[in-house]
């Protein structure tokens, strides 16, 4: 088997800005498996907030043993202490490799029907009269997510409110404190949004959620960074309303497939999200997008510069091309 691997960076078409930071280039790690003159390929979307970067994580998955591709559960037992987005890179260039074999789309190779995901749209912050602007820009688009950091943003997603008929989520990335979490589900209740994720820092512990899941009733509360994987969910069941799976957070399909029966088991809503990644990454998302209730998978269509081609994009659904694999190819 011929193991390749490069690192790439990509750029998103305006500055994307979240409560932590903002950037507009992400450097991102591919890794090609060839046999029998069939590729497999996965994305790994490495973040500092994990402690990951691009470079690292090339260097872990040149460090991969393959001895079966066909035993994919064995494969990524035997390559456990890779870091989670490089683990999901091998994930998806197994189950790509796999599927094409068998000439499936890799949700047949799950046992699954073809997804048929409709995305939310993600607006980073930015001032009241840029982000109304973007919003009217995006009317087509039926689910918009805005990112916040402080109070001065939720006068902003009221002001989206009066200008969009899409239904709107907000994501603070642990902007706020307990108490201030718990006035802001209040307002955002108010101004009627569908979804409020990870408002509170996860290092606050799973009762701070509760707190805020409490007040934001009938509104969901959802778990990202206090989600990171099967092991999380238990503890957050009865306090958040939800968890946020994402194959870069979690290690790659099979594991955020744990996640999500982990939380259903507990009865917990899922929400499937991404990182700013290309076709590559959300396809190998896109795959498991029929199991869940909210999903997140726009990281392609914020980029200026998307290196591969697969997945249509229309309106925030995402058209899964009904082809061996996971159905991309570099342009």
């Amino acid at each position: 088997m011929q193991i390749k691997i490069h690192m790439l960076t990509v750029r998103t078409k305006r500055t994307f800005a979240i409560a932590r930071g903002s950037s507009d280039t992400f450097d991102r790690v591919i890794l090609t498996l060839e046999e029998d003159a069939i590729t497999g390929r996965g994305e790994a979307a490495p973040t500092d907030y994990y402690g990951q970067n691009a470079q690292s994580v090339a260097e872990a998955l040149s460090l991969i043993q393959i001895s079966d591709p066909w035993d994919i559960e064995g494969t990524l037992a035997d390559n456990d202490s890779l870091p989670p987005s490089a683990l999901a890179a091998l994930d998806s260039a197994l189950h790509d490799l796999a599927a094409k074999r068998l000439g499936i789309p890799v949700y047949r190779l799950l046992g699954l029907a073809c997804p048929v995901p409709v995305s939310a749209y993600t607006l980073g912050i930015a001032d009241p009269e840029t982000t109304v602007e973007e919003a009217k820009k995006l009317s087509n688009f039926p689910i918009l997510k805005m990112k916040v950091g402080d109070r001065r943003d939720i006068e902003t997603v009221a002001a989206v409110a009066e200008v969009s008929n899409a239904a709107l989520w907000v994501d603070a990335n642990e902007a706020f404190s307990p108490d201030e979490a718990l006035e802001v589900a209040w307002e955002l209740k108010e101004i009627g949004v569908g979804m409020i994720e990870q408002p509170v820092p996860a290092f606050a512990g799973p009762d701070a959620l509760r707190g805020v899941t409490e007040a934001a009733k009938p509104l969901p509360v959802i778990a990202d960074e206090g989600a990171i994987s099967a092991r999380d969910v238990p503890k957050l069941a009865g306090c958040a309303s939800g968890v946020n799976v994402k194959l870069a957070k979690c290690g790659g399909i099979r594991r955020a497939l744990a996640m999500v029966h982990a939380a259903r088991a507990q009865g917990m809503l899922v929400m499937l999200g991404c990182m700013v990644e290309t076709s590559l990454g959300i396809a190998a998302a896109a795959q498991i997008s029929g199991l869940v209730d909210f999903v997140d998978l726009d990281g392609a269509m914020l980029l200026a510069d998307d290196p591969f081609t697969g997945p249509g994009y229309e309106n925030g659904h995402i058209l899964l091309p009904e082809v061996p694999g996971l159905g991309v190819e570099p342009l």
